[in-house]
């Protein structure tokens, strides 16, 4: 099931790939679990988490990636589960979109080519992101202590940043405007983390309703005949195989370089994450060059 040619897929080869999908999900939990999130005594996780002014924002950011991570493995599984029978034409794209923004935040926060001040920049900038989404919800409501709650310990973790020697970022009016380092939009962060922002935007348009992506993407058009006997052109929901695996082959990629990253940061059994991807994309037939795992840059 090579995404990369113009072979036309079948159901078959669907169901095919759905079990390969559960076999990765069930693979990377069999091999994470016995990590019990700790890092290996000589992994650049735990030296980051022994050596930063403040250890526990280093442990905090290292945490946050793995929930990031865990989120997109539900979205991954549910994506998978969403092709038995009655299967579905437009929600698995969602699922796909969702993975994305996840396998994004967590590449973002596991990569193990920055240093731990970067990484912990990286932590405030989404927390502070966070902060200002809270606000806007409670502003629904004129939730105005919950409001001045979130305000406060805005003010804090911004203290907490400066003692550590970030930068204030501070708009014109000298109010805060982020914390360490500005949140980048999730579609330039899905671009730059894994190159995926052209797929972001269709599936971000199936998510919002335009009939544009959902009619080429969930649905095809037949004929029928109308009451007075008149062929006429409809449409109905239809599971495209293509773009079936083709969704199968964004969350894949996109999934394995969480788990290579999270495995080098981690220290932990480099060969494992790597026989397991190698499996999955045997399976899949994807082309030998997508296995980026096995370049010296990696």
């Amino acid at each position: 099931m090579n995404a990369e040619t113009n072979k036309r897929f079948t159901h078959e080869d669907v169901a095919d790939m759905v079990s390969v999908l559960h076999d990765l999900i069930d693979g990377t939990n069999q091999i994470y679990n016995a990590y019990n999130n700790e890092p290996a005594p000589d992994s650049l996780a735990h030296r980051e988490q022994n050596s930063f002014a403040d250890p526990e924002l280093a442990r905090d950011v290292h945490y946050r990636g793995i929930q990031s991570m865990e989120s997109a493995a539900d979205h991954l599984m549910v994506f998978a589960d969403s092709f038995v029978q009655p299967a579905k034409t437009i929600g698995p794209w969602t699922c796909v979109r969702g993975l994305l923004e996840n396998c994004a935040l967590a590449s973002w926060f596991l990569d193990p080519s920055i240093d731990v001040r970067t990484r912990v920049a990286r932590c405030f900038a989404f927390r502070y992101a966070g902060f200002d989404q809270q606000i806007k919800y409670f502003q629904v409501d004129n939730s105005q202590t919950e409001i001045e709650q979130v305000k406060r310990r805005i003010k804090n973790v911004e203290q907490n940043a400066i003692r550590l020697g970030y930068p204030p970022l501070l708009n014109k009016l000298g109010n805060i405007q982020g914390i360490a380092l500005q949140m980048p939009r999730i579609t330039a962060l899905i671009g730059t983390t894994l190159d995926r922002e052209a797929d972001y935007r269709l599936l971000s348009a199936i998510a919002h309703g335009h009939h544009w992506a959902t009619q080429q993407i969930g649905f095809r058009q037949v004929e029928v005949t109308d009451p007075e006997g008149q062929i006429i052109k409809a449409l109905e929901k239809y599971v495209d195989p293509d773009f079936v695996v083709y969704a199968a082959h964004i969350a894949v990629t996109s999934f394995a370089r969480v788990l290579w990253y999270l495995w080098r940061l981690y220290g932990w059994n480099i060969k494992e994450i790597a026989d397991l991807l190698d499996a999955t994309y045997e399976k899949l037939n994807y082309n030998p060059e997508l296995r980026f795992w096995h370049s010296p840059a990696s």
